[in-house]
């Protein structure tokens, strides 16, 4: 079921274009050899090309922009074999001089409705998501936009629909591709033409033997290696009782650190936190804010979110590097329990298992975790009052896989010790039900302050999240 896109950042329709080579042996990336062999050309190339794709697919997952790749093999079949299917589509991209292919990619998005058309290279190993909202977001104030490269060309180019006309019939015309001047004649031509234009940070791309250092530190550092290190973000509201217990549970877990993004606790939350050994920050209230701010200061290559109560396994840190290392893995979750003291204990917990082993949808008090360079991708959690996790693992499942662990996160019962068994459950699903739906996770947030713990009814703070904990 198709769910409302009114929840994602996306507005006019966007699609981003990766322009590549089909990678044949002494075909790609010749300049670069010597010093290396034609073999190790290929690598390089295959690994710059996938790093393009997975930037641009974060932003098929977000729904932000439509994806498609366009090579110069024959078959769109063969490209999809080398880059994979998911989120993307395959073209071939033309005959002629790289400004006939350029311009083609473009005649293509808008005669299939695209408001705005960004075409980037393979060759850039600096180039991040974010560098492509950058593009978007500028095209609705000029008509082009370009993301020079050193090297005196460009490893992005986005033209907005309005400006088609003037664009393409001047922009790609008498350049002299693959030389110093590329970028100086493309802005000339957009003056000549009266486009208004825009630059984004100037980025190294991959030409010459003398990139090869920097382009192995940019992709190297967008890998999680087996030595991973893990940050905890745990966003807090009024939690003295329990964020005391989930720090030590989180440290003793192997965690290289605990931040405790606290949204505005008028008990001793911060203090109970910081004696545990959480670094405590502020934030303003809500849980995909605060989680957000906690993930723009940690120092892990993998994230772990964690509701303030519930308790990670005793190897937490170990069971999340070792699931993100396996392939076509992008997260991962702790299996769903519910502490042993609690009423309803045994039934909470077994529900919870199977909820999960059915659905393959982990909610947020079983501990998510994503590597850091792919939370930063899809741009972090949506700024949504409710269903931020839900939403959240949706886009991660549209890049690859996300696994949910046997070994479980022990969560607290407060909901439902308050609420009653029947009236949590019913209201959690009823707002899953809703939100796939398409209601509105403004209206969503209202139905759940029903089950919000008494502390934070009574400060009026943001509804706990689908899985009934706070």
């Amino acid at each position: 079921m198709k769910r409302r896109t009114d929840v994602t950042r996306s507005g006019r329709p966007t699609r981003v274009v990766v322009l590549t080579r089909y990678p044949r042996l002494g075909e790609v990336k010749t300049r670069l050899v010597p010093p290396l062999s034609a073999a190790e050309a290929l690598a390089v190339h295959d690994r710059l090309a996938r790093h393009a794709v997975d930037r641009a697919r974060a932003l098929a997952a977000t729904r932000e922009a439509r994806v498609e790749v366009r090579t110069d093999a024959a078959y769109a079949h063969a490209a999809e074999g080398w880059l994979g299917a998911r989120g993307i589509a395959y073209h071939y991209q033309g005959e002629g001089s790289l400004g006939d292919r350029l311009r083609l990619a473009f005649v293509d998005g808008f005669l299939r409705g695209d408001g705005r058309v960004i075409v980037i290279g393979a060759d850039c190993p600096r180039l991040t998501a974010d560098h492509l909202r950058d593009a978007a977001r500028r095209l609705d104030d000029v008509d082009v936009v370009l993301g020079p490269s050193v090297d005196g060309g460009y490893y992005l180019i986005a033209i907005r629909r309005e400006a088609r006309k003037a664009a393409l019939g001047t922009v790609f015309a008498d350049i002299p591709w693959s030389t110093a001047d590329v970028l100086a004649r493309t802005l000339d031509a957009c003056e000549r033409a009266g486009l208004t234009h825009a630059l984004l940070e100037e980025l190294p791309d991959v030409d010459r033997p003398e990139d090869l250092a920097d382009a192995e530190a940019a992709l190297a550092a967008a890998r999680h290696e087996p030595d991973a290190s893990v940050s905890v973000v745990m966003p807090v509201l009024d939690d003295a009782e329990l964020v005391g217990t989930a720090v030590a549970a989180a440290l003793a877990g192997g965690a290289l650190e605990v931040i405790a993004v606290d949204g505005g606790s008028r008990d001793p939350t911060r203090e109970t936190a910081a004696a545990a050994g959480a670094r405590v920050i502020d934030s303003a209230p809500g849980r995909a804010t605060q989680m957000n701010a906690g993930a723009a200061q940690a120092r892990g290559d993998i994230l772990l979110f964690l509701h303030a109560d519930t308790l990670v396994p005793g190897n937490a840190a170990a069971l999340a590097r070792a699931t993100l290392d396996a392939p076509h893995v992008v997260a991962g979750a702790f299996g769903f329990a519910v502490r042993a003291r609690a009423r309803h204990a045994r039934l909470l917990t077994v529900a919870g298992r199977w909820r999960s082993r059915l659905t393959n949808h982990p909610h947020g008090d079983q501990g998510l975790f994503v590597s850091a360079g792919t939370f930063r991708d899809l741009g972090g959690y949506p700024e949504m009052p409710t269903m931020e996790d839900w939403e959240l693992v949706a886009r991660l499942k549209r890049l690859g896989l996300v696994v949910v662990l046997r070994e479980a996160a022990v969560t607290s019962a407060r909901a439902w010790e308050e609420h009653g068994l029947a009236w949590p459950t019913a209201l959690n699903l009823c707002v899953i039900a809703a939100y796939r739906l398409g209601i509105s996770p403004v209206r969503l947030a209202r139905w759940r302050r029903h089950i919000a713990p008494a502390t934070r009814t009574r400060h009026d703070a943001p509804a706990p999240g689908p899985g009934g904990t706070a």
